[in-house]
């Protein structure tokens, strides 16, 4: 298995491409999906071809006979690895990404579509007009 830190690292940076899976080029959930696939070993389904949208794909992974699988937890409960599902309200926008402890201090490793991969820790995403944050951790 890869190093978590090197692989992570090596992701940010990478452009933003809607319907894209990697590993060269993502959409935001095929970045959390890919990220789940190598650091957790875990496969979330591939619904970007069947919903185009980030909110769709969110609530199709979280509405698939897999949805058991994924628990909600509170932003003082979340932990390594665990997705965060973002809304932007006022512009209709959500977004997904992956919640990463890379010090003490966690952030949220996701893509911007003009500057690519991207690590923002929670005030930021925050100030950046984020305002509806869930998180949602797999089940053991």
């Amino acid at each position: 298995m890869t190093d978590r830190f090197t692989f992570l690292e090596s992701l940010v940076g990478k452009p933003y491409k809607i319907g894209a899976r990697g590993p060269d080029e993502f959409d935001c959930y095929g970045l959390a999906r890919h990220i789940q696939m190598e650091l957790a070993g875990v496969d979330m389904p591939d619904v970007a071809f069947v919903e185009p949208t980030t909110r769709a794909q969110a609530e199709a992974m979280l509405s698939h006979p897999e949805r058991q699988a994924w628990e909600e937890v509170t932003e003082a409960d979340v932990q390594d690895l665990d997705l965060v599902l973002m809304g932007n309200v006022a512009k209709r926008d959500f977004h997904l990404g992956t919640y990463v402890k890379l010090t003490t201090a966690g952030a949220v490793l996701h893509i911007d579509r003009h500057a690519g991969v991207v690590v923002d820790d929670i005030p930021a995403l925050r100030a950046s007009g984020f305002h509806f944050l869930r998180f949602f951790r797999r089940r053991a």
